[in-house]
């Protein structure tokens, strides 16, 4: 027992599909001078940030490892051996002098 008419999808006339297509246009319209960044743009700056912190941790730590590591085998010249002889009398003769004044 039929209850009714079979429904046909209507389908609208071959101009008018044609104009529905060019209003719609697309979702979200970029400007130009749009204010808000992108997403990855955030990404790559907070990327670069870390990648040039990591550099100069880097870096330093590296310093201090190699002065640590050659600390007494540095090559002094005559004449810088001479003023660090110079400055350690200077220092021992003023903690010298400073002990002996204390005592008196």
């Amino acid at each position: 027992m039929a209850q009714g008419k079979l429904k046909v999808k209507s389908k609208p006339a071959a101009n008018q599909k044609k104009a529905a297509a060019q209003k719609k246009g697309t979702a979200f319209s970029k400007r130009k001078n749009a204010p808000i960044q992108s997403k990855k743009h955030k990404f790559q700056e907070d990327h670069k940030l870390k990648q040039a912190i990591t550099r100069t941790v880097n870096k330093k730590n590296e310093e201090d490892i190699r002065k640590v590591a050659y600390e007494g085998q540095t090559k002094l010249s005559q004449a810088q051996i001479a003023v660090q002889e110079h400055h350690r009398k200077q220092a021992q003769l003023q903690s010298s002098s400073e002990a002996g004044s204390s005592m008196g």
